[in-house]
């Protein structure tokens, strides 16, 4: 009730401003921005750089003609960039694999000089599969809602308590959650890894739980007899489900349109970067509507 009262009193002081308010905040200094990734999938992997852009500002500053390598221990494997200023991908095509640490650095020249960024990641262990996935009326216990569908996934989960599980949901091909951070469902087993997740025995202790609610209102959502649903699980480091954790809960979805209070990084040295980089493996699964 408290918590009602204020948004009530917020509102209320909104509607009844009449005079147009700029807020001058303080600028921070400028950072930069990486996004980047390592995964199982055989594919030319993707390392984003840009600077971050003040409160009130609408363009993205990319960062380009930079040096980019990850180390694995064994191989150096080299990036370019492409067509996209700021947008690097591995020379060669290659998949990930799970034990591996790997070392990302970039290196570039700005009007302060060279700069010089890195951060490592080790890709963790996955389930073996995802056996299957239903798509049915979205309910979680005594909650329920008419206008969603249910998107329900079963697979053993890993041995590994400390297993962060990740989940994306794609229509056709095309992800639901398009390329922010936020639609996603982020989990961990705790004391039950190894259970098999929504079983008999945890929908037993913790009911049926489905990773995403379809808005059949939506026209991007909406499902229609034929179409395909895919769920991607994937086991994302320690940092990385922090990261989007934290992102999730501070205003806005992108981490590279400003510097959001409080939100961890990987990225080193400390303090001159936002973003991530992390190594993460997939496991897929689909199902026809």
């Amino acid at each position: 009730m408290k918590r009602l009262l204020v948004i009530i009193f917020t509102i209320i002081g909104i509607t009844a401003c009449t005079e147009k308010m700029m807020i001058e905040p303080q600028e921070g200094q400028q950072l930069v921005g990486v996004s980047g990734s390592i995964t199982d999938v055989y594919m030319k992997q993707e390392v984003v750089l840009s600077y971050t852009t003040p409160f009130y500002g609408t363009n993205t500053v990319m960062i380009s003609d930079a040096t980019v390598y990850v180390v694995d221990g064994i191989d150096t494997i080299w990036y370019e960039e492409s067509e996209r200023p700021g947008y690097y991908y591995s020379v060669n095509e290659f998949a990930g694999q799970v034990g591996h640490n790997y070392h990302l650095s970039i290196d570039f020249y700005d009007q302060n000089g060279h700069q010089h960024f890195y951060s490592e990641s080790t890709m963790n262990e996955n389930v073996e599969q995802v056996d299957s996935i239903r798509i049915k009326p979205w309910v979680f216990n005594d909650l329920h809602d008419d206008n969603f569908l249910g998107v329900y996934p079963y697979f053993l989960t890993t041995d590994n308590p400390k297993t962060y599980y990740m989940t994306r949901v794609l229509i056709n091909g095309n992800d639901v959650g398009g390329d922010t951070l936020t639609r996603c469902m982020l989990f961990e087993t705790y004391g039950y890894a190894g259970i098999y997740f929504n079983g008999p025995f945890m929908v037993m202790i913790a009911g049926e739980v489905p990773i995403d609610g379809l808005d059949q209102r939506d026209s991007i959502e909406v499902l229609h007899r034929g179409d395909t649903v895919t769920m991607d699980l994937w086991s994302v480091p320690r940092e990385y489900a922090h990261y989007i954790s934290e992102i999730s809960a501070s205003i806005g979805t992108n981490p590279m349109m400003g510097t959001p209070s409080n939100v961890s990084t990987n990225i080193k040295p400390d303090g001159l970067a936002v973003g991530c980089f992390h190594a993460s493996s997939r496991r897929r699964c689909s199902v026809i509507y």
